[in-house]
């Protein structure tokens, strides 16, 4: 048997017989739109939706019949004007344009826009578009190249503190040999602390620097680490220096069930330290540090997640991207070396983590530290086995 012959509009066909084929072309036309997974629109020279598919429908968070008439800007970002970078102008134009990105702060999502001139039809222009979610591809591309700076700054800055310890360490020497056989009451024994402290410093952002540059710890001290007290501890030590005043307020909730687990308690008491230290130097004026502990289950491995979540000034959206790098701080000089975040990003990326930042500018920020715990799925499988 052949193929089922395509139906065709006769020339002396029938009226109703007319009205039915016309009304089965648009059912099949508004199913395949709807069939398309991604958000799809049709608007004219004014921004407005002539038509859109179910996948627009479930953005707005509306039924799909309720978009017409509506602004593209609106109904897809909440916004009272065109979004930031369109092209939809250069499109109707006639410009050729191969596509190009848009950022929704409505769902936190990127998207990547293909549009196109739709011919004019009784005197009305507009353009079709189709916006793609590339969120998470932004993401990889992001991490990739992330990646790729840490790997090139590491080696550099192994270098360069290997270079760098031996002349400090003398200058630290002389220095403390100096305040032994200085007076205290002499006019230069002051200088000589001076001297001492900045060496100090400059030791320590070496030790951060060597940190940094080692892919791998050299004697990793493997012990049962108790998270929840390492994170506790860790908010104690980083209030001393930055919450003397009881300006802020902490609230612990704790809800992860398997909180031990085999790992290297310094590297984490060095990731929350750091954390906590700029939680609380974000809210110099007062406000709140919560701590939440949950598990989750990612591809038959089992992880630890640690939200860490201030009520401080933010982070500015331009920064968020950089936060990472070495050496990039917001702080003023003098008040960070920039390299706190970067050591908690190379010790989380080691042990088989990640970290990830939500932020808001003038309302605070999230840091999601995601941990594995060892072996936890493999026990799971072995206590099923015995039952």
């Amino acid at each position: 048997m052949g193929a089922p012959a395509e139906k065709k509009l006769k020339v002396n066909q029938d009226p109703q017989e007319t009205i039915a084929f016309v009304e089965e072309l648009k059912r099949q036309w508004v199913e395949t739109l709807d069939a398309i997974p991604d958000p799809f629109i049709m608007v004219n020279d004014q921004f407005r939706i002539g038509r859109a598919n179910e996948a627009m429908a479930e953005i707005a968070r509306t039924d799909v019949k309720k978009l017409v008439g509506k602004t593209c800007f609106e109904v897809f970002a909440g916004r009272e004007s065109p979004c930031e970078n369109c092209h939809m102008k250069n499109s109707r134009a006639g410009e050729p344009h191969p596509g190009y990105e848009i950022y929704n702060a409505k769902n936190d999502r990127w998207y990547e826009v293909a549009t196109r001139r739709l011919k004019p039809v009784s005197g009305q222009e507009g353009v079709v578009q189709i916006y793609r979610d590339r969120t998470e591809a932004k993401k990889l591309q992001n991490q990739l190249a992330q990646n790729e700076k840490l790997a090139s700054i590491g080696q550099l800055a192994g270098g360069f503190a290997h270079e760098i310890n031996n002349p400090l360490g003398g200058i630290l020497v002389f220095s403390q040999m100096l305040l032994r056989e200085v007076p205290t009451d002499s006019q230069h024994y002051q200088d000589i602390v001076e001297i001492e402290a900045a060496a100090k410093r400059c030791k320590t952002i070496v030790e951060n620097l060597l940190d940094y540059a080692r892919q791998r710890p050299l004697k990793p001290k493997i012990t049962d680490c108790n998270v929840h007290e390492i994170i506790s501890n860790a908010v104690k030590f980083a209030a001393l220096g930055n919450n003397q005043r009881n300006r802020c307020e902490t609230d612990f909730k704790f809800g992860a069930k398997h909180f031990i687990f085999k790992s290297d308690s310094n590297r984490l008491t060095q990731i929350f330290l750091n954390l906590c230290n700029n939680a609380f130097q974000a809210m110099l004026n007062g406000g709140k540090l919560s701590i939440t502990t949950d598990e989750e289950v990612s591809k038959n491995e089992t992880f630890l997640i640690v939200r860490i979540s201030d009520t401080g000034s933010g982070i500015r959206k331009d920064d968020l991207r950089k936060i990472f790098e070495p050496f990039f701080t917001t702080k003023e000089p003098g008040q960070g070396t920039g390299l706190g975040l970067s050591i908690v990003h190379g010790i989380l990326q080691d042990i088989g983590g990640s970290i990830e930042v939500t932020s808001k500018e003038g309302k605070g920020s999230t840091f999601t530290v995601k941990l594995p715990i060892p072996n936890l799925a493999a026990k799971s499988e072995v206590r099923r086995e015995k039952k």
